[in-house]
């Protein structure tokens, strides 16, 4: 058996697309050879899947058809007739080989035909072109004068062995073969692939490295290695050491340095510049950045060309900053805040300012609610208004990423107070489910405020994302609302802030938009919990579902919930799907278990309970029943009962619809 292996070979290649585009034609490349154990390899310039002793099969399918009835396919003396001579010729078959089968009342031929599909690779040949244009790229680029051809960037050659064979895969007007290239440095021409098992020493050899696991870790290796002469600790921005692994074919490493001037700006802003513009890696001591650095090339630095190159790009990019910041320091962030006026967020929604404003009411409304005392309030009121001035500063408008962070810098150095500060840069925490919440609770009102006016404003607006599309980041605005109310124990209703504007509309929207992300924001519970308390409770008050899955959760595989559970099946299936009365009339409870569960119930609904609780009314139910006629033949009293039973009914649904609770037997 030999193994199979496919090169896509491209120009460079955007980073953030290599490793989905290799886990999206694995997974397509995978439906049409059999196999999931596809290996999967990638650099800038090409996109790599082996399979390691592939066979190329061919599927049979067997299929019974029918002829002719029995009686009609053999004359009297057993010999075929021309209606079963008719139907064997159309498969090519034999007397010998038809049968008789059952079908409806009567007896008919039968016969088994194989029919044999494409080999594996010949539906690989058939499908590629069709894969390759089906892959979810950001943006695409055409090269031919073919409008139809397009990837993330132009193809220029397609490796294709199975063995020493070369498998024929096209892309428009390009065809496969058995050659290569190398590293686009330090490798030259063309190079020649004689079977799929040598792939990885002839790209050794031309200094390549497939692997992006191998290539992460002798990143990870030399630059803990740099950083430890110099007696420093490597600082590693989110998704850096990710996004330099897809830049480089083959790692070299180079210790770079900047004068110490530039360590008058703050660390964020060193490591932004240095990290997100120039991909390079800052290098701290003591918790504190030291003028040095660390670049990944992708070429052998033999002389200091590139070490050069890099310190003067990374210099111009510092004294830039440094002179913004110095600028920025001459300002006050409050009177920058009447110029937010000037940047509009949406025609619909109007400017920063506006939104500044609408801020402060909510986070009046939240302060309300949470009981805030009054110094916490004036801090509050303090950090909204200065919430969105470092918009308008020099440095800000340069590197967006710092909004926030240089508002922290900025409020510290003006002598504000160091929670309204912090909650300045924690506003926009969190960014991602593994990111972390607001520490103080200024930011966290600061947080919560942004985000539910921009979830009502946009909805409000008519922007509600569809499909992928999320331009104003709701999904994740939504999300940092759950995280937060979670966290914090907030039980908020989101429906009691719709006062604060003129006018809310797509309501409706945004609960099933908020009901679809809390069963997202939920994935590690059971569905069907999820979706049970999504039954009776809105999505509107995220914090209650969160905490009614947690309990639900919590109690699902003990006896308690069993004895919940059996008491609310038994008090639904009684009652009719229509019946919606539930006013009871004391007078008209007579037995004395009707009168018991009366009485379990009226304390419930007087006070708030526990889940748990709600098992203690299995053994009233059940004595309900098995005393107690429902569907007496005095009409008052049967509608009493059915009432009765529709009021334990709602308390139970307080919790969750629990129908939709998927019960196995235990």
């Amino acid at each position: 058996m030999s193994d199979l292996l496919i090169e896509i070979g491209t120009e460079e290649l955007p980073s953030s697309v290599v490793e989905p585009t290799l886990n999206f034609l694995k997974e397509k490349f995978s439906e049409v050879l059999g196999r999931e154990d596809i290996e999967t390899y990638g650099t800038p310039r090409r996109l790599v899947f082996y399979v390691r002793e592939f066979v190329d099969s061919v599927e049979r399918k067997e299929e019974v058809v029918f002829g002719p009835p029995w009686k009609v396919a053999f004359d009297e003396e057993g010999r075929p007739t021309r209606a079963l001579l008719g139907f064997l010729g159309r498969y090519g078959a034999r007397p010998e080989e038809v049968f008789k089968e059952k079908k409806g009342k009567g007896e008919y031929v039968a016969l088994k035909v194989v029919h044999e599909e494409k080999s594996r690779l010949e539906r690989l040949r058939d499908s590629f072109e069709e894969i390759l244009l089906s892959v979810p790229f950001p943006k695409r680029m055409r090269w031919t004068s073919s409008k139809k051809i397009t990837f993330s960037r132009p193809v220029r050659w397609l490796l294709s062995l199975h063995g020493e064979r070369v498998v024929e895969l096209m892309f428009g007007e390009l065809v496969s073969g058995n050659r290569t290239k190398g590293h686009r440095f330090l490798s030259k021409g063309w190079v020649e692939v004689r079977r799929a098992e040598d792939y990885f020493s002839v790209m050794e050899d031309c200094k390549v490295i497939p692997s992006i696991e191998r290539r992460r870790e002798l990143i990870l290796k030399g630059i803990e290695e740099s950083a430890k002469e110099l007696s420093a600790e490597p600082e590693y921005p989110e998704g850096l050491v990710e996004e330099v692994t897809n830049l480089v074919e083959y790692p070299f490493i180079v210790v770079g340095s900047f004068e110490e001037k530039f360590l008058e700006l703050p660390d964020m802003v060193i490591i932004t510049v240095s990290a997100h513009h120039q991909r390079f890696f800052c290098l701290s001591r003591e918790g504190k950045l030291i003028n040095r650095f660390i670049g990944v090339s992708n070429n052998e630095p033999k002389t200091d060309l590139i070490r050069r190159g890099y310190e003067k790009v990374l210099r111009a990019r510092l004294e830039d900053a440094l002179f913004f910041y110095r600028e920025d320091l001459k300002k006050r962030l409050e009177d920058l805040v009447p110029r937010l006026s000037e940047i509009l967020i949406h025609p619909k929604i109007g400017t920063v300012l506006d939104k500044v404003e609408r801020m402060k009411g909510i986070s009046r409304r939240l302060c309300e609610e949470l009981g805030c005392d009054e110094d916490m309030r004036r801090k509050v009121e303090r950090a909204v208004y200065l919430s969105k001035a470092d918009l308008l500063t020099e440095l800000v408008k340069e590197l967006d990423e710092l909004q926030g962070y240089m508002g922290y810098i900025y409020a510290l150095k003006q002598g504000e107070d160091e929670e309204v500060a912090k909650a300045i840069y924690e506003q926009y925490k969190p960014k991602g489910l593994e990111d972390e919440t607001p520490e103080t609770t200024v930011g966290a009102i600061l947080s919560l405020s942004d985000k539910i006016d921009d979830l009502i404003s946009f909805f409000s607006a008519g922007e509600i994302p569809k499909g992928s599309s999320d331009p104003f980041g709701l999904r994740r605005a939504s999300f940092g609302i759950f995280k937060i109310l979670e966290d914090r124990d907030w039980d908020v209703d989101l429906r009691d802030l719709f006062g604060l504007y003129e006018k809310v509309e797509n309501v409706e929207e945004l609960e099933k938009f908020l009901a679809q992300r809390l069963e997202s924001y939920l994935e590690s519970y059971r569905y069907d919990i999820v979706r049970a308390v999504l039954k009776v409770e809105s999505p509107l008050r995220p914090y209650s579902v969160i905490k009614k899955v947690k309990e639900l959760s919590e109690v699902r595989n003990t006896e308690e919930f069993a004895d919940i559970y059996e008491g609310y099946r038994r008090v639904v299936k009684i009652l009719p799907k229509e019946w919606e009365n539930s006013e009871v009339n004391e007078e008209l409870l007579r037995e004395e278990q009707e009168i018991s569960l009366w009485r379990e119930v009226r304390e419930l609904e007087g006070r708030d309970f526990s889940l748990r609780e709600l098992s203690k009314l299995r053994k009233p139910i059940d004595d309900l029943f098995d005393h107690v006629l429902i569907m007496d033949r005095d009409e008052r009293i049967r509608k009493n009962r059915l009432s009765l039973l529709n009021r334990v009914k709602k308390l139970f649904n307080r919790y969750a619809d629990f129908s939709e609770v998927v019960i196995q037997e235990v």
